[in-house]
């Protein structure tokens, strides 16, 4: 297949397309303009609010439906605020973290902030295509960004200059609704995992402060009729609370373990970074190695099926379980592990306890330190509720149950991103061509 390439583009991006595609830049296509701030001093620019008006931080919800704040017509009238027109793509120029070079379809007519610029909708493309072409090659945007690091920007001058390879109008109105498609698929997702995780927390809120209560002659459960006062608020009177160091042996790391040279194979050693959704990462590529002998040197901190490790230094609080698949590994010093006492703690009644203790630790702990850190006092003083064990056994069961949900949703998740992906790089590089039928190609 014939291709052309685009000017400006990085390999890996938007290199080449076929030759039947046109190569516009997007000054070249339609105008594009940037927003403004009614002066913050002046109420009646505020007062009353009359225009939908949006600042950059809002360019994450990618449709634009409704903004967050709105400015009033002598505000827009007196400022470089303007409003854009339905179906611009507006790209964030500056901003903290990931913002800037997002993009977002503006669904209504918005005004914005200077942060913001619009790229106004043309006959000449179709949004919805101009939007997942942006979207995919945000690297590639941040990387034409102007200034260093954090005080980088991008301006109206570098988004006019960026090629984009455009199909005839009917195939890019296919490749748009494919991979919206993806998109609206992977919204559903999200909300159905952020309904789970509310479920999730209200479920641990409620059963490690009033438990599911004691089992009658029948094995039915009876809910808790008494409680007392604790360290931890009110719990039944069954219960007891001890320390996260007497239902567990706590680990700490050992500061000289760094001085081994990293190897490519051998015993793999456990950092922060491996620490996703309570869980340890299996992409051994990422993970760097010691000779068993200098593993041998460090016994206590070789990792056992059903450990916990917890970061305490950095991403403080990340915990995750211990499979099958990484016993026999060593930590690095940013990490400790937690071995349960399977004589006083279920293993998935201590999990979820450690989920809860986490995050109070997260939020405690480190929140006016520059590098966070945790002591070993810190994590060996964690108070935890201990019910009777079978009472475990039932919390952590019903918990299990709603994190298996979970955890579904997340691999759904996971498996849609990398679909998507894979879409994106095949359809907007025209790699695969999109077959568009003749009524269709008449419009």
């Amino acid at each position: 297949m014939n291709a052309v390439g685009l000017p400006g583009c990085q390999e890996g991006d938007a290199a080449s397309v076929p030759a039947d595609w046109v190569v516009l830049k997007i000054g070249e296509m339609t105008e594009v303009s940037a927003g403004g701030t009614p002066a913050t001093g002046n109420k009646s620019y505020w007062f009353p609010p009359e225009v939908p008006w949006m600042s950059s931080g809002e360019v994450h919800k990618r449709r634009i439906f409704t903004t967050e704040k709105k400015i009033s017509t002598l505000g827009l009238t007196n400022s470089a605020a303007k409003v854009f027109p339905k179906r611009s793509v507006v790209m964030a120029l500056a901003g903290q973290g990931k913002t800037r070079g997002c993009v977002a379809v503006l669904e209504a007519e918005v005004a914005t902030n200077q942060s913001l610029a619009a790229i106004y909708p043309s006959k000449a493309f179709d949004t919805d295509f101009l939007f997942h072409n942006l979207d995919w090659r945000y690297k590639e945007l941040r990387s034409l960004s102007s200034g260093e690091g954090g005080r980088g920007g991008l301006n109206l001058s570098i988004i006019k200059s960026v090629p984009i390879g455009l199909p005839p109008l009917p195939e890019q109105r296919k490749i748009a609704a494919i991979l919206t498609a993806v998109d609206d698929k992977l919204d559903v997702i999200a909300r159905q995992i952020k309904a789970t995780k509310t479920l999730k927390q209200g479920l641990m809120q409620t059963l490690f402060s009033r438990g599911v209560g004691t089992q009658d002659a029948d094995a039915r459960w009876v809910p808790h009729a008494e409680f007392k006062d604790s360290e931890l608020g009110e719990i039944p009177a069954a219960w007891e609370v001890a320390t996260l160091n007497q239902c567990s042996k706590v680990i700490y790391r050992y500061p000289g373990f760094y001085g081994f040279e990293p190897l490519e194979s051998g015993i793999p050693v456990v950092r922060g970074e491996h620490i996703k959704n309570g869980r340890l990462s299996t992409d051994w590529g990422n993970y760097w190695y010691v000779t068993e002998d200098d593993s041998k040197k460090f016994p206590k901190t070789v990792l056992e099926k059903g450990d916990l490790v917890m970061a305490v230094r950095g991403t403080v609080g990340n915990f995750g379980v211990v499979g099958p698949e990484h016993v026999g590994a060593q930590i690095s010093p940013n990490l400790i592990r937690i071995s349960p006492n399977e004589k006083l703690v279920d293993s998935s009644f201590f999990y979820f306890q450690m989920d809860s203790s986490a995050r109070a630790l997260q939020k405690s702990y480190v929140q006016s330190q520059a590098l966070p850190s945790l002591s070993a006092s810190d994590i060996k003083g964690i108070p935890m509720p201990l019910p009777p064990i079978r009472e475990q056994e039932k919390i952590g069961e019903v918990l299990s149950a709603v994190d298996k949900k979970l955890r579904h949703l997340l691999d759904r998740k996971s498996l849609n991103e990398v679909l998507k992906r894979g879409l994106m790089q095949k359809l907007l590089t025209g790699e695969w061509r999109v077959s568009v039928d003749a009524s269709a190609a008449g419009t």
